[in-house]
């Protein structure tokens, strides 16, 4: 493309020498041609001839710079024409036009040597290849140097994953905001092994907690029938003392275990088919009644006539198991003080509160952050004592939880615990 371009312009260059010799000889008719040699010699190029031939081919005028005569046979033209011949290994450009001083008639030959052009094609190529192959250089350099780039990631992704392999979920990718995909699926990555860590964290303190749980009533059953076996079976009284405690210990291990089974399920609740259009003071009411049968030293304070006309898009029955543990949980830790106080009313237009309030050990503020954790008990010896598991608020919040609901607790050490929750209302 480039060499066609410099050509085209030795062309009209060469047309441009014609066009004025041929005007020099038109404005001055009553020159002879060989009046004009001194004005040839002054137009006349390095590496160029201007020749002019009479009408039978005869050379009347030569200007040559550079060029041999006989590299081009003189030729008449009867019309403008131009040629690229070779000579040997020079490539020439001649161009051809008939012309008239007076009565003379002949022809104008301009025979330039394209020396100049092939040398510029020559350093053209020569820049091109230098070019190219720089190019192709930089290109390979910088494909290595990105390719490292791109791959680094990667392979550092590999690496982290080998070493979790063999050494746990403790090892993490180097973070670096790139700003690309490659930095986004690091961060996700990490974000991914932070949360499965979690998981396994909690799965393993959920067995280590599970294994703890039921080592003990398994071993005080365990105990009471080896002092059967031993002896205790031929004393009516240590044979009933024995069987009622272990019978008491089946039913708190029925009653772990169920906790447990509850409590370790991962599959959200089956919201569509459970919501019902439950009425709260009602669930209160009921809930109380069967308290009260139980624990008659406990006096229930219930305030249920801001909940009148109110509905809760909540299952009855998970509702009923929310409020049994926390009042349940309340009636343990009540102490001396024996009254619970129940309170209901509308927060939002689709929001209602239900709050337990107790005046009895309370908890301190290190141990409210954790109360909603699975196992866990302010005091084990004391929870045990009570019948405590430390499941039952877990259970709860996870019942909360997945009716987009909350539940918090205020506490303060020995004066009482407050237990609020939260459930959408229903308007169907």
């Amino acid at each position: 493309m480039l060499d066609r371009w410099i050509l085209a312009q030795e062309e009209h260059s060469i047309n441009k020498s014609m066009d004025e010799v041929i005007g020099y000889y038109e404005d001055s008719n009553s020159r002879s041609v060989a009046a004009s040699q001194s004005y040839l010699e002054k137009v006349n190029q390095s590496n160029q001839m201007i020749r002019v031939l009479d009408d039978s081919g005869h050379t009347v005028l030569n200007i040559s710079e550079g060029i041999p005569d006989q590299w081009v046979l003189p030729q008449v033209a009867s019309s403008r024409s131009l040629v690229s011949p070779w000579h040997e290994e020079e490539h020439l450009l001649v161009l051809r036009s008939p012309v008239q001083v007076g009565s003379f008639k002949g022809t104008v030959e301009i025979i330039r040597n394209m020396e100049n052009y092939e040398r510029l094609n020559h350093l053209l190529l020569v820049v091109m290849v230098i070019g190219g192959l720089g190019g192709i250089a930089f290109s390979t350099f910088g494909g290595v140097i990105l390719g490292r780039q791109l791959v680094k990631p990667v392979a550092e992704l590999s690496s982290t994953m080998g070493k979790i392999k063999y050494n746990g979920l403790a090892a993490r990718v180097d973070f670096i905001d790139n700003k690309d995909e490659l930095s986004k699926l690091s961060l996700v990555f990490n974000e991914m092994m932070d949360r499965l860590e979690e998981s396994f964290h909690h799965q393993n303190q959920f067995v280590e907690d599970a294994s703890h749980e039921l080592r003990t009533p398994i071993s005080i059953i365990e105990g009471h029938l080896n002092l059967l076996i031993r002896w205790g079976k031929e004393d009516p009284s240590v044979l009933n003392e024995s069987l009622k405690a272990s019978l008491d210990e089946l039913a708190r291990l029925k009653k772990l275990i169920q906790d447990l089974l509850l409590s370790s399920q991962t599959e959200p609740l089956q919201i569509e088919t459970d919501i019902e259009r439950v009425d709260p003071a009602d669930v209160i009411i009921k809930i109380v009644d069967d308290f009260s049968v139980i624990h008659p030293e406990m006096i229930f304070e219930v305030e249920t006539r801001y909940l009148s006309g109110i509905w809760l898009a909540i299952s009855v029955g998970h509702l009923k198991q929310i409020l049994m543990i926390v009042i349940d949980n309340a009636i343990k830790y009540s102490g001396d003080e024996k009254t619970i106080r129940i309170t209901g009313k509308l927060v939002t237009e689709n929001t209602v509160q239900l709050q337990i309030i107790d005046s009895g050990l309370g908890i301190s503020n290190e141990h409210i952050a954790h109360v909603f954790d699975r196992f866990y008990r302010v005091e084990k010896a004391r929870s045990r004592k009570i019948g405590g598991s430390g499941l039952g608020l877990a259970i709860a919040k996870r019942l909360v939880d997945n009716y987009q609901g909350s539940i918090r607790l205020e506490s303060v050490e020995h004066e009482g615990t407050v237990v609020t929750v939260v459930l959408p209302r229903s308007f169907a």
